[in-house]
């Protein structure tokens, strides 16, 4: 048997660790931070037969793609999942309940409780265990008592202020007699935030079955959705209180192979007299039989007498210490108990085989002296794999895309810059003092556990990347003779044309993620940014991985984007729309000094619903000591009324305004006009209409989502979405000067279908690319640049050949 530990994702600008273990019939994989999804769409690995996820913690740095990663592997057609975490997983999953649903995916939620007595739930007590595998845990929370006493424990205010809210007494759970949860749930008074302790738990639960009930046999393609299906009572209120907990609570795994039993001896067989035949096969299956020997004496035989010793299992550890305040409690969970025969060394080393540890280290935690012993006391035999922000290199991650950016950019540098990256780590990993065997954690390297091997480089992975080769090549990219021809006529059709004078031609959209529904190699899923020259930056949706899109498109800088954003308007509650929100909102809580200003964040009821849970885990600027507040505008509070009168006067705005557009749930389109004379007007994902063209007429540019082609237009309507035709009518009616179409399907993962000409009088039309920054002023510009990039995708799908279908696009339910 074999099997193996592969690292899908290391640490960057975009991607958290994530390692997958694979066997032949199964997968389980351990942490899902954003972008896991696309990530597998990159490498070319595919999810399938995965058994289990296993999170070190709940919260946007090691569990945001969850939500994704969950409805793609139903869309894919797994039926069942185990989702293992620490305390508050029920809550996290839970507060998702407006936004993910797959009926056709059955959930079991594994929640490990991370303050244990000293009697209670022993760490040798696998936390699950199939054929092939057995996950132990083991509880490390950060020791509060030596924030103070040492200056490198570096805990971030959020963190603090998560657990200042609960330090408070713990609320009492209820008594034995407690009634049973339906009778609880059936009062007409049942209010969810006033249970505690178990009861509140196995609400929690019957969410999350209410979620992923598992009753479809395969994907449902439909209309339905969460809001639409059954919903027990209280589904739409706020969760119940989380109990105090410690601080910032992770799990440290051990993942124990199977035990392989030793060859079968036959020549010793024979010689006891166990020839082949009916008794031989009972003593391989561990029975003790009597024979007849050559010298016609009877005696027993048994496995032990026939059968070779058999091999240690494997195992693999993945340690998560978020700041140096948890190394003593990582430390003193190995010094006693399951997890000390893990540092065993010589003799004391008997029923395991250690083979790799993973060390997922937070700021200074890989530097400290107590950390680099812990190191040291394993066997020296053992692989450690290091990721640690400062000491790993932030290369691309989507290689795919950056190298078609890469392409454009000698296209148009300005409109096409390529992605902010570095193969050089900050510091050096200098192992003088820490185990021979140390390496920093690389996407795609692969430790195989049986038969062991050190750890290696997916030669896959790294034939498949484009991009870096031709970076350090220091050449232009390679060019087709169509594609040269394309790039030198779109110069040409540029050079010569008369640039248009706009009001407001230096305010850029920088359109970050241009799919719908689903993530693909090329598009991520929505994400628009709006730079306002002197005032600040708007950010229109934020789908999952929009903040490792920021960082890529400004690198260093995306710090100054942070500070400077004023306002966040997410359209409406599917997931493909605002999943990223929660680790842009957390990130922003790391910002040093805190930002002047607040951000204002307009979106609607279930939106502010689900942050309100999520934020009694993670700090997300809601709370009163909150030191990067977040100002919530409900989006009917200024709904065709100018009631953001505080943010228009940051942003240097005339007005900004909501107008209902019509979609599947409750949406809202945004108009936003400064004092200057322009106006965006930005569509949500609707249908065609008119509301749309009133309270947008005579907008500078319209960003309206074009999700199907002309002859979806059935499937469009029933999916409440406009095709690209529909879009751009919209905009010549509401006289628009600029159409820029975004949102496109999966089924277009690359180049849209063309659009007819345009002709004179029409608008200006551009299809959205993620990363392109266009200047309203250039707008024009993506029009002659249209058919260069068709070409460039074509050359692109030449070099790389086909691509593996890991979902079909007809069966993805498109929000």
């Amino acid at each position: 048997m074999s099997w193996s530990a592969s690292v899908l994702s290391s640490v960057s600008s975009d991607t958290e660790p994530t390692v997958v273990i694979t066997f032949d019939s199964a997968k389980y994989i351990f942490n899902v931070g954003e972008n896991t999804t696309r990530a597998f769409l990159q490498s070319r690995r595919n999810w399938k037969k995965t058994r289990g996820v296993f999170l070190t913690s709940v919260g946007t740095q090691r569990a945001s793609g969850l939500p994704g990663l969950l409805m793609t592997f139903a869309d894919s057609g797994l039926n069942s999942l185990n989702i293992a975490g620490p305390a508050g997983l029920l809550h996290f999953m839970a507060a998702m309940r407006k936004y993910t649903f797959r009926e056709n995916l059955s959930v079991n939620p594994i929640e490990i409780t991370t303050s244990r007595l000293p009697d209670e739930s022993p760490d040798d007590i696998p936390i699950y265990k199939d054929d092939n595998i057995s996950v132990f845990a083991l509880p490390v929370s950060a020791e509060i008592q030596l924030l103070d006493a040492w200056g490198s424990a570096t805990l971030s205010h959020s963190e603090l202020s998560v657990a200042n809210r609960r330090s408070g007494k713990r609320k009492r759970s209820p008594s034995p007699a407690a009634p049973p949860l339906q009778e609880v749930i059936s009062h007409p008074d049942f209010d969810p935030t006033t249970l505690v302790g178990n009861i509140a738990q196995e609400w929690l639960r019957h969410i999350v079955r209410t979620m992923f009930p598992g009753s479809a046999a395969k994907p449902v393609v439909s209309s339905a959705k969460v809001e639409h299906v059954s919903q027990p009572s209280g589904f739409n209120r706020p969760l119940p209180s989380l109990p105090a907990r410690n601080l910032r609570e992770t799990l440290a795994y051990a993942v124990v192979g199977p035990r392989v039993r030793g060859k079968f001896d036959v020549k010793r067989a024979e010689a006891l007299g166990l020839n082949a035949g009916p008794l031989r096969a009972r003593v391989a299956r561990g029975e003790i039989v009597t024979v007849v020997g050559k010298d016609g004496a009877e005696r027993s035989v048994g496995p032990s007498d026939v059968v070779g010793a058999s091999e240690s299992p494997g195992v693999i550890l993945i340690l998560d210490t978020p700041s140096t305040a948890h190394i003593p409690s990582l430390v003193k969970g190995f010094e006693s108990g399951a997890f000390s025969k893990f540092w065993a060394k010589g003799p004391e080393k008997k029923d395991h085989a250690l083979r790799v540890v993973f060390h997922l280290c937070g700021n200074d935690v890989f530097e400290h002296e107590r950390y680099k012993a812990f190191m040291k006391r394993f066997e020296d035999d053992v692989h450690h794999i290091v990721a640690s922000r400062d000491h790993v290199p932030d290369p691309i991650t989507f290689t795919s895309a950056a190298f078609n950016q890469l392409r454009l950019n000698h296209l148009d540098s300005n409109i096409f810059p390529v992605p902010k990256y570095s193969l050089e780590a900050k510091k050096a990993l200098d192992i003088t003092d820490l185990p021979s065997n140390t390496d920093s954690m690389r996407a795609h390297t692969v430790v195989d556990i049986r038969p062991p091997r050190p750890p290696l480089r997916d030669s896959e992975a790294e034939a498949n990347d484009l991009f870096h080769p031709a970076v350090l090549s220091g050449e232009l990219p390679t060019l087709s003779d169509a594609a040269k021809t394309q790039f030198s006529e779109a110069r040409v059709r540029v050079d010569e044309a008369t640039v248009p004078d706009v009001i407001g031609k230096d305010v850029t959209v920088v359109t970050l993620g241009t799919g719908s529904a689903i993530p693909s190699k090329y598009r991520n899923v929505s994400g628009t940014l709006l730079c306002i020259p002197g005032a600040g930056y708007i950010l229109l949706d934020a789908g999952e991985g929009t903040w490792g899109q920021l960082s890529r498109n400004y690198g260093a800088g995306v710090w100054d984007v942070l500070r400077g954003l004023k306002c966040i308007f997410i359209s409406h509650i599917h997931g493909d729309h605002h999943i990223g929100l929660a680790k842009i909102l957390a990130m922003r809580q790391q910002l040093d000094p805190p930002p002047e200003e607040p951000l204002y964040l307009i979106s609607n009821r279930m939106v502010f619903l689900y942050l309100r849970d999520y934020n009694a885990l993670e700090e997300l600027g809601f709370s009163e000591d909150a030191l990067a507040r977040v100002v919530p505008i409900l989006s009917d509070e200024i709904h065709w009324r100018n009631k953001g009168r505080a943010l228009c006067k940051a942003l240097g705005l005339q007005k900004i305004n909501t107008v209902d557009v019509e979609h599947r749930a409750r949406c809202h389109g945004l108009i936003v006009k400064h004092l200057d004379g322009w106006s965006v007007v930005f569509s949500g994902d609707t249908i065609p209409t008119q509301k749309l063209v009133q309270a947008g007429a005579g907008a500078t540019l319209l960003i309206h989502e074009a999700t199907m082609a002309n002859d979806q237009v059935d499937m469009a309507r029933a999916k409440m979405h406009s095709t690209f035709g529909q879009a751009i009518d919209i905009g010549k009616s509401m006289n628009a000067q600029n159409i820029l179409l975004t949102h496109f399907s999966a089924r277009y993962p690359k180049m849209p279908p063309s659009v007819s000409e345009r002709q004179a009088g029409d608008p200006v039309v551009a299809f959205a690319f993620d990363h392109a920054n266009i200047k309203i002023g250039d707008m024009w510009k993506m029009g002659a640049y249209a058919r260069a990039i068709e070409q460039s995708f074509i050359d692109i799908a030449d070099i790389e050949g086909e691509e593996p279908e890991v979902i079909d696009a007809a069966h993805v339910d498109i929000s």
